[in-house]
């Protein structure tokens, strides 16, 4: 079983909806990645996510949303900020990432640590290209989800780690 679960969101087919699975690919390339780091493409998200965030250690997740910012911008968020009655809808999916997340939590089990990487986008309509705002930002977007993921792989390692024991 994988400690770390990277999960890129969202629909290829509408333009910046799909930066998630984008940014996913991007880091899977971006260098060798130890056997302990599994990468899933998620697609859409919602209810065909349940088993992937039910058997995950630890969680990345990669996803367009609607930050109320200015395109291109970025947040790095954590499950407990994806609560279900803040104001305004932060995922274009169907069924949110939270709500997906809640329903794992309620009725299954989930990890404790999720670090969700939240990108604003700028167009959400046909096409496979990224709009020209997050095809600017695409590198710097890349250095951050590769710099988060091997963050998280450090503090998954360092948990791992045997304390040393007390002199008896």
């Amino acid at each position: 079983m994988a400690k770390l679960t990277v999960l890129g969101i969202g629909n290829i087919l509408m333009r910046d909806d799909g930066v998630g699975v984008h940014l996913l690919e991007a880091v899977r390339r971006a260098r060798p990645w130890p056997a302990e780091v599994e990468f899933v493409d998620g697609g859409a998200g919602g209810l065909g996510l349940l088993g992937v965030i039910e058997q995950a250690q630890r969680l990345v997740v990669f996803d367009a949303a609607d930050l109320h910012a200015p395109a291109g911008s970025h947040r790095i968020l954590t499950a407990e900020q994806l609560s279900d009655d803040s104001p305004g809808r932060i995922s274009l999916h169907d069924m949110p990432f939270a709500q997906t997340l809640a329903l794992c939590r309620q009725f299954l089990q989930a990890p404790r640590d999720v670090v969700i990487l939240a990108i604003q986008p700028a167009e959400v309509g046909p096409g496979r290209a990224l709009s020209p705002v997050l095809q600017r930002e695409f590198g710097t977007l890349v250095q951050t989800v590769v710099t988060l993921v091997d963050t998280e792989l450090s503090r998954t390692s360092a948990r791992e780690v045997p304390q040393p024991r007390g002199e008896d």
